[in-house]
């Protein structure tokens, strides 16, 4: 056994932090930015670059600015099946070095990560695998015959060895499916922080606002959906509640942040026809920036019904914002949420989400539960309870050397 190091040098390694990339992306940021807060910890951040024009630049501009450059390093490129990428060799150079005293890789399918944690452990560099809701059973099924030749190809021998494997919430530490030999011991929950906008306009400002620009009725009530339109986000199950809960709410609109494949979002579009809701759907494509927390408050409620998710980051970014979340109990937030009565839970039928659509909307205490919802963020989600968790986390893989 070893002592830690004073102040340990911990590298964060992501595939990319594109904001269309979703939601593990925005929460490496907070992470990076969670620990960066802690004095005793030195942080390196390692990511293939954002495209231009990409929000997420303002994020590591600030970063580098406040820091310094060599706080960020990102390469060009990541590699394909096998191969290992620019990313990866950064990674292995920065670890053979002895630049780094510990490994914290994010996310799971990417032959850098696989090739980062390989070059990690001939160098004795302990190494943290936070997966990001990649291990849950419903998203290993996606695409098994594939995910089952990655493990096959090093992805499993990486995971045996991590000195500790991160999950977000106990829902998905229970849901995961980790290969054999995974030390239970070494699992570990540890919630992703919430870095809170500061800055927005008052509430009522950016509902007008959001509504005058994707064409929802000042008065009308609406269900605000944030994410990739994709099958796995059920947005065919929301429009259905929508429909269902018409003869309540005949003036409720549903309105659709994110992009997705054009023949999925075709069929969207079709159904809501079939459904009769087409002139109360709207399809607002991508949405960033400030844009971005205007059009959550343009919604009375959000709702998060997904067949699976890591954490459900924008049901907490809706709270921020003043818009209740309404979420399938399926999902890792829903029953915490629920138990603070900072939000609504539902079985995830249509039927069960278009009644919880009609209670939330007219709950007599909505105010009241946002803040309730709020106040449990804070409590839960700072980012200097998380950056303390983890900061404890590491001495202890450290000192276990």
């Amino acid at each position: 056994m070893t002592h830690a190091p004073e102040y340990p040098r911990i590298a964060q390694v992501i595939q990319s932090v594109d904001a269309p990339a979703g939601g593990t992306s925005t929460a490496f940021l907070g992470v990076v930015g969670a620990l960066r807060a802690q004095p005793g910890l030195s942080v390196r951040a390692f990511s293939t670059p954002p495209p231009a024009g990409d929000p997420h630049w303002g994020a590591i501009e600030r970063d580098r600015r406040d820091v310094g450059d060599a706080s960020w390093t990102l390469p060009a490129g990541v590699g394909r099946f096998f191969r290992t990428g620019e990313l990866g060799r950064a990674v292995g150079a920065a670890v053979v070095a002895g630049e780094i005293d510990l490994l914290h890789l994010h996310g799971l399918w990417c032959p850098d990560l696989v090739h980062s944690a390989r070059v990690a452990r001939r160098a004795s560099v302990p190494v943290v695998w936070q997966p990001h809701g990649m291990l849950v059973a419903a998203a290993i099924r996606q695409k098994r015959l594939k995910k089952e030749v990655f493990l096959a190809a090093g992805l499993r021998r990486a995971l045996r060895d991590a000195r500790a494997i991160i999950y977000c919430t106990r829902e998905e530490q229970e849901q995961s499916r980790p290969p054999r030999g995974v030390r239970p011991e070494r699992t570990h929950v540890v919630p992703l922080p919430l870095d809170a906008p500061l800055g927005l306009a008052p509430r009522a400002q950016m509902q007008a606002d959001a509504r005058a620009r994707f064409a929802i009725p000042p008065q009308a009530r609406a269900v605000v959906f944030m994410g990739r339109l994709h099958p796995v986000k059920r947005v065919e199950l929301a429009m259905q509640a929508i429909a269902q809960s018409s003869a309540a709410l005949p003036d409720l609109h549903l309105l659709l942040i994110g992009d997705g494949d054009a023949g999925y979002v075709g069929t969207l579009r079709a159904l809501a026809g079939q459904l009769g809701i087409a002139g109360r759907v709207h399809f607002a494509g991508f949405v960033q920036g400030a844009d971005k927390w205007a059009a959550l408050a343009a919604g009375d409620v959000l709702t998060l019904n997904s067949k699976h998710e890591n954490f459900g980051f924008v049901a907490v970014e809706a709270l921020c914002v003043g818009t209740l979340p309404v979420m399938t109990s399926n999902l890792a937030l829903a029953p915490e949420l629920a138990a603070v009565d900072g939000g609504v839970s539902c079985e995830p039928t249509a039927t069960a989400l278009g009644k919880a659509f009609v209670r939330a909307i007219g709950h007599p205490d909505r105010e009241g539960m946002v803040a309730r919802g709020q106040a449990w963020v804070a409590e839960h989600l700072s980012t200097g309870a998380v950056g303390r968790s983890l900061e404890r986390l590491y001495r202890a893989v450290l000192a276990r050397r």
